[in-house]
């Protein structure tokens, strides 16, 4: 039997691996494939090809043809591609077994046994990649191999298809919704006792109690609520988002909403999607989901939310010296009756830390940053602001709560870690077709942004002081260009937006330190831009 196989060869690769086939047989008759496939092929190797090097290598992966899928296959196809022509030969079960994927797997594996003269033995023959009928029969063999696959993956794909209308959960126990489990057996979702709670919660909030994203995260991550991934413990507001804004929750099932074609994705009109209702339990009745997603709409619609949209002059800015966190705008009217029968409108504008109940008059806290500004920046003389600029960047003295430098830098390390793995999740969503395009842009985008936030800190805290080059700055030119701002500030018509970029350019956060009732102090640290830039300006 072995009279094709000539004496250049040195070592015999008998590898094995379960088929689709084989995988379902497993399920219906307890048997080990592989066991028997490796009984065949030793039967073979110890009667007739004792005299040669072999080894059995086993793949014990799920049946995927792909060849990136078969890490065994990979091995043995790399140390072949590394030796010379004629030292190899692989013995399989049948050719199917070295796989009957794409066109393009199946020509890069007859490259190989073609270029490195591989011979290929099966329980039937030899195939000499030197003998033209030979290699006809295995590009035969592998042709239909092809062509079988194509049509096991079509009649996968279509029951898929027909098991998704059904309402079953087709992406197995992959991308389960967080508040339910998968059960393997019946292919569906069922509530998860331990976070289906956290759910409706979330709705109630939303709904009942009236608080936004923000406001809800900040509720979640306080009281201390495990998050979906249980990678970081602060709850991001597009996750809330994503949760108030799932059909899932409601017992209904999307599914195709996009199909791959010459490995595009490519999304399909809605009237192609699958949709099944009522799949599963629901967590929360279609009347409060329905209301949710009206407060959606009338939040976007609102006359208060621009389209173009400016944010405030010190958003961004302000942090509660108790935990660390930035402090939010809170805006709301009362409206009063007067005796005289006129109505009075109070507007209520407030900086708050709803973690800490931190609650300050907004246009007070503006008023103190500009009181900073001109008496600690302007009016001051050029030696003792030379001091102040000095004692601003100094890095231990930048302490939120009781955080030396080093902590808080491993803390916002670790911040980034989890917002990197925010997004390989959100792509991963993306891919499964859990969230559309437009949802993926939109979450995408928030989190770069807190991103690019983390890593502006991470700068600021890692930045060494620059004691010695403060010493070289025209201190009189920084102190007209705070003046110069001020002036602009105070006295310039300008939006919302650009008094904010005046302020954020100058400071990079204010720490606020609530003092008694409606009484504060502010702790305002330089932007290092400014000195960063005034060094590199009279360095030239």
């Amino acid at each position: 039997m072995d009279s094709k196989l000539p004496s250049s060869v040195k070592y015999i690769y008998a590898y094995i691996r379960r088929s689709r086939q084989d995988i379902q047989r497993e399920k219906k008759t307890d048997q080990d494939t592989l066991a028997e496939q490796r009984s065949l092929l030793e039967s073979i190797l110890n009667k007739h090809y004792n005299h040669y090097d072999w080894d059995i290598y086993e793949e014990v992966g799920s049946g995927a043809d792909a060849i990136s899928d078969r890490p065994v296959f990979s091995h043995i196809l790399k140390e072949i591609e590394k030796a010379p022509p004629r030292t190899y030969a692989i013995m399989v079960k049948e050719i199917s077994r070295l796989g009957r994927g794409s066109y393009e797997q199946m020509g890069f594996i007859e490259k190989i046994i073609l270029t490195k003269c591989v011979y290929i033995i099966t329980p039937a023959q030899i195939y000499d990649p030197l003998d033209d009928n030979d290699i006809e029969y295995i590009r035969f063999h592998m042709f239909f191999a092809n062509l079988e696959y194509g049509k096991i993956t079509r009649r996968m794909r279509e029951a898929r298809y027909t098991y998704a209308a059904q309402g079953r959960w087709m992406t197995g126990g992959g991308g389960i919704p967080y508040g339910y489990k998968f059960n393997s057996y019946t292919q569906r979702l069922e509530p998860d006792e331990n976070t289906a709670w956290v759910v409706q919660k979330i709705f109630d909030l939303y709904v009942n109690e009236g608080l936004g994203y923000n406001a809800i995260s900040t509720r979640l991550t306080n009281e201390g609520i495990p998050t979906p991934t249980e990678k970081t413990n602060y709850w991001m507001p597009i996750v809330v988002r994503r949760i108030l804004r799932n059909e899932v929750y409601i017992g209904t099932v999307k599914f195709r909403k996009t199909i791959i074609r010459n490995n595009e994705k490519i999304k399909l009109d809605e009237k192609d999607w699958i949709v099944a209702e009522n799949a599963h339990p629901p967590l929360v009745s279609k009347e409060i989901f329905e209301r949710a997603a009206e407060i959606m709409e009338e939040n976007k619609s609102s006359p208060k939310v621009r389209l173009d949209f400016e944010p405030q002059p010190l958003a961004g800015l302000i942090v509660c010296s108790s935990c660390g966190k930035k402090m939010q705008r809170q805006y709301s009217t009362q409206h009063y009756m007067k005796k005289d029968g006129t109505e009075s409108v109070y507007h209520k504008e407030f900086m708050n830390c709803l973690g800490c109940r931190v609650y300050i008059k907004y246009r007070a806290i503006e008023q103190e940053i500009l009181r900073i500004l001109q008496e600690d920046f302007i009016e001051v003389d050029v030696n003792i602001l030379k001091q102040k600029l000095e004692e601003f960047i100094d890095l231990e003295k930048m302490q939120h709560g009781s955080l030396e430098t080093s902590d808080r830098i491993s803390v916002i390390q670790k911040q980034l870690e989890s917002l990197e793995g925010e997004l390989t999740a959100l792509r991963r969503m993306l891919r499964k077709g859990q969230i559309t395009d437009e949802e993926y842009a939109a979450d995408r985008a928030e989190i770069l942004k807190q991103k690019e936030e983390k890593e502006r800190q991470l700068y600021f805290l890692q930045t060494e002081t620059h004691r010695e080059q403060i010493k070289e700055i025209d201190v009189e030119a920084l102190q007209e260009g705070f003046k110069n701002l001020y002036d602009l500030y105070v006295n310039g018509d300008l939006s919302k937006g650009e008094k904010n970029e005046i302020l954020r350019g100058i400071f990079d956060y204010i720490i606020l330190e609530k003092t008694g009732k409606g009484k504060f102090n502010l702790h305002a640290y330089i932007n290092p831009k400014i000195i960063l830039n005034t060094i590199s300006s009279t360095s030239h």
